[in-house]
């Protein structure tokens, strides 16, 4: 049951975000609200749907049969151990998305900034 609910809640929650988000642009062409999707909402499923492929590496890498490319060679000649590659891969998924939130919340105060002053 869980198993359904969970990924129900998420989708749902991830389209109620999407629409909100998709209104306040259609009504104030703001593009600070495009900011917030790719930050919210694009970023978050793109990354999850990285992991995938990236998780079959990392469970071939586990297993003695490193792929044969970057950042696997690095493991594969001892220069890293793969936690150190995870823990890696992990801060850069999380340094994106805070950076395309950085982007957005700085986008979106500076045109509310312009707003406030020119209507004073």
């Amino acid at each position: 049951m869980v198993e359904f609910v969970y990924p129900s809640l998420v989708i749902a929650l991830y389209a109620a975000i999407t629409v909100a988000l998709v209104r306040a642009y259609l009504r104030t062409r703001n593009a600070a609200f495009l900011w917030l999707g790719a930050a919210v909402v694009a970023w978050p499923l793109a990354s999850s749907l990285l992991v995938i492929p990236w998780q079959v590496l990392i469970n071939r890498a586990a297993r003695g049969n490193p792929a044969g490319f970057f950042p696997f060679t690095l493991v594969a000649h001892g220069q890293i151990t793969l936690v150190e590659l995870v823990v890696a891969a992990v801060i850069t998924r999380r340094l994106v998305g805070i950076g395309l939130l950085l982007v957005a919340v700085v986008y979106l105060s500076r045109t509310i900034g312009g707003q406030g002053r020119a209507a004073s």
